[in-house]
Order: structure tokens, then sequence, then C-alpha cells
């Protein structure tokens, strides 16, 4: 195989073999059965033999007696009928030899011996027992099912997509003013404080000269800024080079419009861009523009000896970046106003500056969609707001496969391991789409009527994680619509990958 994909060249060619292995099994099992067969008249004749001869020993006794004995015939035996063992047909071959060579050694035999394998060799290999049992597997497991939820299953999935909405409605509301957004952020800022910790005590064991262990949000957000500096984050546009490229950018935004901020691999991508070439990657007007750092007395350098070492750094510094921007920077943390700062955006939010097109009015002015995202995000929409929003969502999904876990073994009275609510379970797929349906509904009904026609508010309160869980399990439920009743190929292709490698996965001329 080739790219982990099967060769159709190659199974057929294999399975040529197997017919032509076949015809030699069969030959060697119809001999096997005709030694059985001498096998057993000779056991048969060494029994008779036997009881002749206790009988024999018996009247010795009574000779030996002075006893009459009665006369009695010569014993018979039934005459043995040998089979004809004619030598079997086999094809000599080395643990060395090259597959072609041992594929035309096998079409030559099975040619000699009127073995047709010009016609498809696995309706010859099958026997109708073994058709019939591979049909009703393959319609059991890689069937695409249709859901047949009935009413109860409804009810439990919009219950707990009504829970999911209440939760979301009363607990996570806006960014600045979440009950459960005071709880992630100070979970953020922990885990930032612990982060930073672990790495000044890896860098002072390392031989560093530091002196101040980080004890709280500011100092641990300014030791990783100092710790994992990178090229690309100039706060204006006046950090870089500008050309003939344009860039509305402030300290509030910058995080969303650099892309090596982005904390997806989308960002990935560009933080190790960025660092192996010296530039900084940005969306600007619906477009993404490469602009050169001004050098300051901090220039940036990737260190590493050689490639693997670099891309290992450079993944490292942006890691430990996003730490240090994730809770906020260290001017707005740790005073007293209780400013939040400008984290980093949601995975895969900043694509959203490519849709650099609409009007959107807020406040009285027109805005693009890029820039309605971006007012959006200044209010506190970010990644710590993000992880508020799943909360809601986390509850649903966990909510919702619980209970049908349940169900499925006290009520339906199904094995623990058919129960386990993952993998493809058509029922569970049709609760989770009404389960996040229902509670997306609640929430885009929550975010309309307190909103009160403003865009801004409508968006900051509208749970994008929510949406996003729902666009994913609609896409789930519109692909099995198309397939429904149809065989689910890349399952099954999947499995006869792995039954492949298992029987040929060392032989990698078959691959």
């Amino acid at each position: 195989m080739k790219n982990n994909h099967l060769s159709s060249k190659a199974i057929d060619e294999s399975a040529k073999v197997l017919l032509v292995q076949k015809h030699m099994a069969d030959q060697a099992g119809q001999v096997i059965g005709h030694v059985q067969d001498d096998l057993q008249q000779l056991s048969e004749l060494q029994d008779a033999q036997s009881d002749a001869l206790d009988d024999l020993l018996r009247r010795a006794g009574q000779l030996a007696n002075d006893q009459l004995i009665e006369p009695v015939a010569t014993p018979k035996f039934a005459e043995l009928n040998w089979h004809n063992y004619e030598r079997l047909d086999t094809v000599e071959t080395s643990d060395h030899e090259a597959w072609k060579d041992f594929l035309a050694k096998m079409e030559g035999f099975g040619s000699a011996r009127g073995i047709d394998t010009r016609q498809d060799p696995f309706d010859q290999l099958l026997s109708t027992k073994e058709k019939a049992e591979l049909t009703r597997q393959i319609r059991e497991d890689y069937k695409m099912a249709s859901p047949n939820c009935d009413k109860y299953d409804y009810i439990i999935a919009a219950s707990c997509g009504a829970v999911a909405g209440l939760i979301d409605s009363i607990f996570v509301g806006i960014p600045g003013d979440s009950k459960l957004g005071k709880w992630t952020d100070q979970q953020v800022d922990n885990v930032v404080v612990k982060f930073a910790k672990t790495v000044w005590r890896s860098d002072k064991n390392g031989g560093a000269q530091l002196r101040t262990e980080p004890e709280n949000i500011a100092q641990a957000i300014g030791y990783l800024e100092r710790r994992f500096k990178v090229n690309y984050d100039a706060r204006y546009a006046a950090d870089l080079h500008m050309g003939n490229a344009t860039l509305n950018m402030r300290p509030s935004d910058h995080h969303l419009k650099s892309l090596g901020h982005s904390p997806d691999i989308i960002g990935l991508f560009f933080s190790i861009l960025d660092q192996f070439t010296g530039k900084a990657s940005f969306i600007a007007d619906g477009r993404i523009i490469r602009l050169q750092p001004i050098e300051g007395s901090d220039t940036f350098e990737l260190r590493g000896g050689n490639f693997i070492a670099k891309l290992y750094c450079g993944f490292a510094n942006w890691l430990g970046h996003l730490m240090s921007d994730i809770a906020g920077s260290s001017g707005t943390r740790g005073h007293m106003d209780g400013r939040r700062g400008a984290g980093i955006p949601i995975p895969f939010y900043s694509l959203f500056q490519l849709c650099d097109f609409g009007s959107i009015q807020v406040n009285g002015q027109s805005k693009t969609f890029a820039e309605f995202s971006t007012a959006v995000f200044e209010s506190g929409y970010d990644a710590r707001f993000g992880i508020t929003m799943a909360i809601p969502v986390i509850f649903n999904e966990l909510a919702i496969r619980l209970a049908w876990a349940l169900k499925s073994k006290f009520y339906h009275k199904r094995s623990w391991k058919e129960s386990i609510p993952i993998g493809s379970k058509p029922e569970l797929r049709r609760m989770l789409l009404v389960g996040h349906g229902t509670l997306c509904l609640l929430d885009g009904t929550d975010a309309g009527l307190r909103s009160g026609g403003n865009p801004l508010l409508f968006a900051t309160r509208l749970n994008m994680v929510a949406w996003s869980r729902l666009a994913f399990s609609g896409l789930l439920e519109v692909r099995s619509l198309y397939k429904e009743k149809g065989i689910d190929l890349q399952a099954l292709e999947r499995d006869v990958e792995k039954e492949w490698e298992r029987l040929f996965g060392g032989n990698r001329e078959l691959q």
C-alpha cells in the first residue's frame, strides 16, 4: 500500500494466490481424508485381530486345564481397501523470493490445472454461507443507519438543552458581567502563575541569574513576556515597516489582528513562519499582510542549532507567549482598577478579520463584519470568556451522553459495552443535535431580548461555542441523512486497512 491506501492491484493479485492455494488446500484435504479412512480400516482390523487373539488365549487356557472346548470357525478378517495416493501438487518457492516471481509461479500453476483466475476470485473463495455472513456483517457494522429515537429521547435531549440554556443565560451572561466569567478568569490567572513558576524554577535550576520568583498574575505575565519574546508582538503599526500597506491596529486588538497570537493550528503555523523568516503576519482590510518589524534594542533571534531544534524552540515560544497574553498584559493586570486586559482570541476567531464586507450599525457608525468582530473582541469576548461559554456546552454534552448510556443499559437492556456513549450511535447523534439546538434557541432568544436591538450587545451575549457545536452536530446529521441506508465506505476502508496491515504489514512489496 502506498500512502496507507489499499492497492486494488495488490488485492486482486493476493486473491488469485489465495485461489490457487485454496486448490492446494482442497487437494491436501482430500488426501488427508483418504488417509483417515485407511487409518480407520487399520484400527478396525487391529481390534478384530485383538479380539481373535484373546479368544485363542482363552481356549489355550481351557486346554491346559483339560477342559473341553467347542469347535469354532476360523476367524475371517475384512480385506483392506487402500486408496491410491498420488503426489500432491506443489510450487517450489523460497523465503527471499520476490513477489512478482512468486505470483508468476502461482499463476502458471493455476493455469496448468484449469483454475480460472480471470473471474472474480473472491466469488470462488467464499462459500455461500460465508457470503451470507459477510453481507450480514456489512449491513450491521457499516450501513449508515437512521436514528430510531422515541419520545423519551427527544424529551431527555430537550430537557438537558433547556437546563444548559438556563445556565448560559443566568451564569454566563456577557464579558465583564458574568458570574462564571469571574471564576474562569481566576482559574486562568492561577494556571498562568503556576506556569510562570514552573518555567522560572526550571530556568533557575538551569543556571539562569534570577532573583524573585513570580508570585502574582502581574509578575507572572511580566516574566513570561520577557522569557518568551517573539518578533511579531507589535502593538502599533508604527512598530512595523509599513511601506505601502495600511494597518489600523492598537494595543486592544493587536492580539486579534496578529495571526501568531491565535491559539489554534493557524496561529501555530504563522508563529513558526514569522519566527523563521523574521517577519510578522497580520490581517488588514480582509487580507493577510506580512511586514518587517522595526528593530530595537531587544532584537529577536530564534534559538536552536539545527532545523529541528529551531522548530521546537519556535513552538515553545509560541506556547509560552500565548500564556503571557491569555490573561492580559502585565501593564493592566494586578492593579487596583481590576481591569481584565486584552487576552487572546477564541480559536479561529481571528478568521473573522478576513470578512471585510457588509455594514453593521454600531452606536451610529457603520462597520464591516471584520470591524464588528474587532469591537466584539475588545468588549472582552476573548479566550477566557470562551472557556466560560464552554461550561454549559460541556454540561449539555455530558448530560445527554450519560442519559443515553443509562437508557441504553437499563431500558433497552443492552450491554455496558454497547452503551458506551461514544462512536457512531444514530440515536445519540440525533439527541445531541436536539440538545444543542435547544441550548442555542434559548441562547439566541435571551441575547435578542436582553440586547434591546443593539448588535454589539447581541453578539457579546451570543454563545459562540454553543453555536459552533450545533453547527458540527448539524453537519453530522446532514451527512447521515445524505448517506442514509448507504455503506460507510470510510469506516469499511479503515477496517480493511487494519486487517491488511495485520496480515501483510511486514511485506512491503504488497504495500
